[in-house]
């Protein structure tokens, strides 16, 4: 009994609190992931605060005798995922000190509680989580598939704000991955760390729709309640509101007692391009956008007074910005115009928000009325997944990394599966300089999705900087193998031939990236990269002052990422930087 009394304890230091019992670090009410190791080194530290705890005793610890690991690069790695946690530097630390050749010193103040104590201080209980799965298709037409995914898209999106700070919604990706699935429900509950799943089938005969939903609680199996709807199509939108204030209504037990109706057009064309155009969306990557934004478009022109797809069309636009679809600069202004109608005829739109909050970083510099939007996009929907992604990235742009991680990490708990919310996380260690941390969830990634070529390109960026230039080329490489004709792998491959002394091949790459200019939009930030490790700085120069009347969303990353660091010592750097107007003088890489 006592040696479970005293894992009911809660150890706390600065602004942050340890739970032995539950394994939770929290940093006021937002919880930090952990890593078993980096965990285990903490409690370590935190109860035996003010001693070294040398690498020995972390060694048989951690890796007892007969596990076969490279001890010293493991530990170094822990250390780091840790500090990036905490938000500690290592030359000037405020909780973990480096002793040389010895261990480590937990140097902060630290205090010691028991359950009971902290309850009457109000810890945050843990919330309710909520996964709604894809909705089956029962009808006799196949291509009516886009209705059911439709059905599953605006429930995720509608019960967001409905349940906001009481239960979270994992994220379309995430549920979308168990689309068909056999698997029972405490088994899908367990993937996705969820407490309910709403599921259900649709099934269109004609201009009737039958909608049949249940609720299950995944630990018990047990259904809750169970619906069927049988409407006419034009009542669709009614449906779908029905539905989730009924889902709400369960599950915060009448405390969300006025149930909003998402304001729709009564035009039914405008809201099947609306729901094709989701459809389109949910595809992998870019694979679907300019399929998706022609569906939206059409959407908009049916009926203009169409709020959610006025939001959708200003998200797809910055997408247009992000994968160079167009340039970024015409990308991101229509994107403000969308996304400020789409806030004219529903001001609660949550991700028309987070687009405001987009541009105004990129396009305006106004890096803390971006803030506010995606706080504004947050407060509307905990769950907008997209908004933590960002703030994430623009928080790690600013050096504030244990923030940057903690949304980066929500993210992933909203949408443990999504490869692209994955890739955001990594992107934000390597911003932060994490590399191994990268390297280890990129390597994930790949293993779900080899050819994820965002994943496969930071993965390349981070062996690069842990000085292992012959495993990055041969990423780049399959990168390029995947995607012959893309100019930022090829401009990515040309920086790193060229530092690693093959200029030649460097300077053919090179050529091959301008090479495409006449048929499509090839991004200069990436130029400047490879001119960079040509050493043809002002090349470079000339590249990154076009990247920025494009208004490029990758500039952000010149100060951030190592790589451009043969630049720092011109006149020139600092112009560069006085433009971008980024707090903390630490910029980002966009997706």
């Amino acid at each position: 009994m006592e040696a479970q009394n005293s894992e009911n304890r809660f150890l706390r230091f600065g602004s942050f609190e340890l739970d032995l019992r539950s394994r939770d670090l929290r940093n006021g009410s937002t919880r930090m992931r952990l890593q078993e190791q980096p965990f285990e080194i903490l409690r370590l530290m935190l109860e035996r605060a003010g001693d070294v705890v040398t690498r020995e005793e972390l060694r048989q610890h951690l890796w007892p005798n007969g596990t076969f690991v490279d001890f010293e690069h493991s530990l170094n790695a822990a250390i780091k995922r840790l500090r990036a946690t905490l938000g500690d530097d290592a030359d000037e630390p405020k909780f973990v000190e480096t002793v040389p050749r010895r261990g480590y010193r937990f140097i902060a103040r630290t205090t010691e509680s028991d359950a009971s104590g902290s309850q009457a201080r109000g810890a945050p209980a843990p919330r309710v989580r909520l996964a709604v799965l894809p909705f089956s298709n029962l009808s006799d037409d196949s291509s009516q598939e886009y209705f059911s995914d439709g059905l599953t898209e605006e429930l995720i999106a509608q019960l967001g704000p409905l349940c906001r700070g009481q239960v979270g919604i994992i994220a379309r990706w995430s549920s979308m991955f168990f689309k068909g699935t056999l698997q029972r429900a405490r088994e899908v509950g367990e993937a996705l760390r969820a407490d309910y799943l709403l599921e259900g089938s649709t099934r269109r005969e004609g201009s009737r729709v039958r909608i049949t939903v249940r609720l299950i609680e995944t630990a018990s199996e047990a259904h809750l309640w169970s619906e069927t709807y049988d409407r006419n199509i034009s009542d669709w939108l009614s449906v779908q509101a029905d539905v989730a204030g009924r889902v709400a209504r369960s599950l915060l037990r009448e405390l969300v007692p006025d149930v909003r109706r998402v304001a729709a057009p009564e035009e039914r064309p405008a809201y099947q391009a609306y729901l094709k155009g989701q459809y389109h969306w949910a595809k992998p990557g870019d694979e679907g956008l300019q399929a998706a934004l022609e569906c939206v478009s059409e959407a908009v022109r049916l009926a203009p007074d169409f709020a959610a797809a006025h939001g959708l069309l200003s998200r797809l636009r910055v997408a247009s910005a992000e994968y160079y679809h167009d340039l970024p600069r015409r990308a991101l202004t229509v994107a403000r115009e969308t996304a400020t109608r789409a806030l004219e005829i529903d001001s609660t739109l949550s991700d028309a928000h987070a687009v405001l909050a987009d541009v105004q970083r990129t396009l305006d510099g106004d890096w803390s009325g971006a803030e506010a939007g995606y706080a504004q996009a947050l407060a509307l929907n905990g769950s907008n997944e997209q908004a933590l992604r960002a703030l994430a990235l623009m928080l790690a742009l600013q050096g504030r990394d244990s923030e940057a991680l903690a949304c980066a990490e929500r993210a992933r708990d909203l949408d443990p599966l999504c490869l692209s919310v994955g890739t955001a996380l990594t992107w934000t260690r390597y911003i932060v300089g994490d590399y191994d941390g990268a390297i280890l969830d990129c390597r994930h990634l790949l293993e779900v999705d080899p050819e994820r070529l965002s994943a496969r390109r930071v993965l390349a960026a981070a062996l690069l900087q842990a000085g292992r230039p012959t495993e990055a080329a041969a990423e780049l490489e399959t990168a390029l193998v995947q995607a012959d004709q893309h100019p930022v792998v090829l401009s990515w491959l040309a920086h790193l031939r060229a530092v690693t002394g093959d200029c030649a091949a460097a300077t053919t790459l090179l050529a091959r990236a301008r090479a495409l200019e006449s048929s499509r939009y090839v991004p200069p930030f990436h130029l400047a990269l490879a001119y960079t490790g040509l050493g043809r700085i002002d090349d470079a120069f000339a590249a990154l002052d076009q990247a920025w009347f494009d208004r490029d969303p990758s500039l952000a990353g010149v100060d951030a990422d190592p790589r451009f660091k043969p630049l720092k010592g011109d006149a020139r750097y600092a112009e560069v930087l006085a433009r971008l107007n980024i707090p903390g003088c630490r910029a980002g890489l966009a997706l």
